[in-house]
């Protein structure tokens, strides 16, 4: 009865949080910067999924049915959730960062409504990270992909990149839906604990990931996953890949991790080719390049490993990204540093870090392929030698980045409370990077002995080698920035693949006509005589028996 209950105080608390300040906001609240007693219950319910979602990790074996009627009408069975560790922690991991975001002092240029999409994000990434059938995970995948889209869409970001990826999702949720009819095809069980792959369905669940991780070239713009509020997308590609060890399909093709590190290896030099200098320009390239980094961590086999490493991603581009505010006292930017420093500690793979869980182990794993291997390890070296010199450029010389006005809270006590506000955010943040880098059990992941073991005398070689190598890269940067200036504008064009993009530009234009004219059918008056006519008859032909 505790873990249902959990996992309903999980994914409602959110969204009753926003209800409740939606009641009780000032008109003018609604649609301006909200003010600290209009998101007090907003904070209360981020807090309080993720108390659940710590508290769900520690249930013993748990199983439940979230919708029973419509799923059996269209599949035969019921969505079911059950416990996973590995996927409990990635749950906390983006409860943590929810719950930063709601309590995070916001500069008073900041426009923000009340977070609706933020919030059922919270609830479709549930359903995929416990989903316990085949089918439980493409509907939460579906609703994970449509509420990413619309949440950007609504906030008027970059509306070809949301539409490219929403066409992009849709083509990873195709194969995979291929996979699972050829599964109930041959008269398989769905259920996941009973689920076996074949080995043959390797290279299409790989390019269903590539696909929905936006690997290069299939990806809208070099930073995608530089937007925590667009990261939802590339969390259920990764959330899927911990579940594929468990399925079956314990090695993927040897071009998956070739094509993620080539992909964060051109997501970080298109950065550096483009800031100028500008250390806040790189933040979200170590953002999008750590999440193809976290790829990596398939080779290992073990769905723990690329959870910690989906964890380190998370949190650690988050903390990696806090903003610098013009009239913080001093020892709000020395904090804003230090938590800087922790993100980078754990994106690099550094003990005691979930990073260093989630990356221990790799190179090793390669070395052992030979020929096969050994390309992908020395590639992942020059990606960990760049990355090691972005973070530098970050963490060290933050003065090159812009600041930005603050007046974070009109109250007397406003030091005090931004400590307060401040502190609980960092302590939230640094709970899952250290308490899961010591106690990788708690992730299914082993112990510590197990990952330190599991790195050989050529795992640490190979990182302190990629370490040394950034740090020179960053302390000889006056030699040799200017030259690569020079050429920096002809490398941008080639290196972005600009003549793709506008292939799926025009992919996109097409599709958006014939949906265009639909919608403006749909949006009429007669909208919800529609919509029921279309339940009505989906549910009638597609329920077993037929009508």
């Amino acid at each position: 009865m505790l873990p249902v209950v959990l996992l309903i105080a999980l994914m409602a608390s959110p969204w009753l949080g926003i209800l409740l300040a939606a009641a009780f906001a000032h008109p003018r609240c609604r649609t301006a910067r909200l003010a600290l007693p209009t998101r007090l219950p907003i904070i209360a319910g981020a807090g309080a999924a993720l108390i659940a979602a710590w508290m769900l990790l520690g249930q013993a074996d748990w199983e439940t049915v979230v919708g029973n009627w419509s799923p059996v009408s269209f599949t035969g069975l019921p969505l079911v959730v059950a416990g996973f560790a590995p996927s409990a922690g990635i749950v906390i991991a983006w409860t943590t960062l929810y719950f930063l975001h709601s309590v995070r002092p916001l500069p008073a240029t900041y426009s923000e409504s009340l977070p609706v999409a933020p919030a059922l994000l919270v609830a479709a990434l549930t359903i995929v990270a416990f989903a316990n059938n085949l089918v439980t995970l493409l509907v939460g995948l579906g609703l994970t992909d449509l509420l990413t889209a619309y949440w950007a869409l609504r906030r008027q970001d970059n509306e070809r990149d949301a539409l490219i990826g929403l066409m992009l999702n849709g083509l990873s949720i195709a194969l995979m839906t291929l996979v699972t009819a050829v599964h109930i095809a041959a008269g398989n069980s769905l259920h996941l604990p009973l689920v076996r792959l074949d080995a043959s369905t390797a290279p299409t669940l790989a390019l269903a990931i590539a696909l929905r991780l936006n690997f290069v070239p299939f990806r809208a713009s070099s930073n995608v996953w530089g937007n925590p509020q667009t990261a939802a997308g590339a969390l259920g590609g990764l959330l899927t890949l911990t579940r594929l060890p468990a399925l079956g399909v314990t090695r993927l093709p040897e071009w998956f991790s070739m094509l993620a590190l080539v992909s964060a290896l051109l997501t970080l030099i298109i950065a550096l080719l483009q800031a100028e200098d500008r250390a806040d320009a790189l933040a979200p390239a170590v953002a999008t390049s750590s999440a193809y980094l976290a790829c990596t961590s398939a080779v290992l086999a073990t769905p723990g490993a690329t959870a910690a490493a989906t964890i380190a991603w998370l949190v650690g581009a988050t903390l990696i990204g806090q903003p610098r505010f013009a009239d913080a006292p001093l020892w709000a930017e020395r904090v804003r540093r230090a938590v800087r420093a922790a993100g980078a500690l754990c994106l690099i793979g550094s003990l005691p870090t979930v990073g260093f869980v989630g990356q221990a182990g790799i190179v090793a794993t390669w070395a052992e392929r030979g020929a096969d291997g050994w390309p992908l390890a020395f590639v992942r070296s020059v990606v960990f030698a760049v990355m090691t010199y972005v973070l530098l450029k970050l963490v060290v010389r933050p003065a090159d980045e812009p600041a930005r006005p603050a007046r974070l809270i009109a109250h007397p006590l406003r030091p005090t409370v931004w400590a307060a506000r401040e502190a609980i955010g960092g302590l939230a943040a640094l709970a899952p990077i250290l308490i899961f880098g010591i106690a990788p059990a708690l992730l299914m992941a082993g112990s510590l002995t197990d990952a330190l073991a599991r790195n050989s005398v050529f795992g640490w070689a190979s990182w302190g080698i990629a370490i040394v190598a950034g740090a020179l890269l960053w302390r000889l940067e006056p030699r040799w920035r200017p030259a690569l200036r020079s050429i920096s504008g002809r490398l941008v064009g080639a290196l972005e693949l600009g003549w793709f993009y506008s292939l799926l530009d025009g992919a996109v234009a097409r599709l958006r006509h014939p949906f265009g004219q639909v919608f403006t059918l749909l949006e009429g008056d007669g909208m919800l005589l529609w919509a029921i006519i279309a339940v009505l008859l989906t549910v009638l032909i597609a329920r077993p028996g037929g009508p």
